[in-house]
This record gives structure tokens, C-alpha cells and sequence, in this order.
């Protein structure tokens, strides 16, 4: 089920192609689904700067934007 976006936004493509994947594939959850469509084995977060040290988290278990 492919859906057309209203979308004004130098990355309507991108968005669109991504929220059809999510649309395929409503068993991954937000970042699992980011992950598969990227094609990335792994995509980082850090709530990190400059000078602290990082604490990547691999945000592939994140549940929401939250954690």
C-alpha cells in the first residue's frame, strides 16, 4: 500500500520512501525500521558535547526518541 505525501521539503523523496517502508513493515519499530531502510548495520546515538565523553547508544532497541 504505497501512500502520496503532501511534502514541502527539499527531502520529500527520502521521507516518502521511508514512510512507505514503515507503512510495509509495521512490525519494526521506528529506529529497527531506519536502520533496514538506510541499508546501516548500525546507527548511533549521543546526547554528548564537545568536550564530555560520548555514550553511544546503538539505537536499533530504542522504543522512542526518549530513551
Amino acid at each position: 500500500m504505497k501512500k502520496n505525501f503532501k511534502v514541502k521539503s527539499k527531502n520529500r523523496k527520502v521521507l516518502e520512501s521511508f514512510i512507505n517502508y514503515c507503512i510495509k513493515h509495521p512490525e519494526l519499530r521506528f529506529w529497527q525500521a531506519l536502520t533496514y531502510w538506510s541499508g546501516y548495520y548500525f546507527i548511533y546515538a549521543s546526547n554528548a558535547l564537545y568536550d564530555e565523553t560520548p555514550l553511544l547508544k546503538d539505537t536499533y532497541y530504542l522504543d522512542n526518541q526518549n530513551e
